[in-house]
């Protein structure tokens, strides 16, 4: 088993034991916790930093005063209502149900955030060795190799599709990757 699977296997394991010991509820609320926060600056941040340039004097501190007040504000109160929940959950009679979805959804985190971690390695190893027929052996022969560049290869091709408006019913693309040297499909370039 290669370093490069030793990583990735850790992360999976990392990702859904803290998932079990959050517990769905928690993990799930937090996530939504991030999406608010990110919808309270798209929303607020212009009002909010015309309020604060006045105390602060400046447009561009008050521009980033405004961004770390709405994300951060939205973001602990957030998590502070997830950790509350989760705990409620995981001592009520839906504990056990609750940390095996939540074991789940760790797992999935995991994957989704490995499956980046391919993708910025194989675009920067392909940006410097030449493309996908000259990827090192250590990541070609990897065992999790198959799995992460299908899942990344899915996320861009679902983003292309979001990018061209055909939405998430849309059909792939057929130059999204090309074969590898050992006939595994290799990068994720258009």
């Amino acid at each position: 088993m290669a370093a490069f699977d030793v990583i990735v296997l850790f992360m999976f394991g990392t990702g859904a034991v803290m998932g079990g010991l959050r517990g769905f509820v928690q993990e799930s609320l937090s996530l939504i916790a991030w999406v608010m926060a990110v919808i309270a600056v798209r929303v607020g941040h212009g009002a909010t930093a015309d309020l604060l340039t006045p105390m602060i004097g400046t447009r561009t501190g008050a521009a980033a005063g405004a961004f770390l007040l709405l994300f951060a504000g939205t973001f602990m109160l957030g998590r502070l209502l997830a950790r509350s929940l989760g705990a409620r959950t995981r001592q009520s009679l839906l504990g056990p149900f609750d940390r095996a979805l939540g074991f789940g959804f760790g797992f999935l985190k995991a994957l989704l955030a490995a499956s980046l971690m391919f993708l910025v390695l194989a675009f920067a190893v392909d940006l410097f060795e030449g493309g996908p027929r000259q990827r090192p052996a250590w990541l070609r022969d990897a065992r999790t190799y198959p799995l992460l560049n299908a899942t990344s290869r899915a996320m861009v091709d679902y983003l292309h599709r979001q990018r061209d408006g055909a939405g998430a019913g849309g059909g792939g693309t057929d130059d999204a990757a090309a074969d590898g040297p050992d006939g595994r499909a290799g990068t994720l370039r258009r």
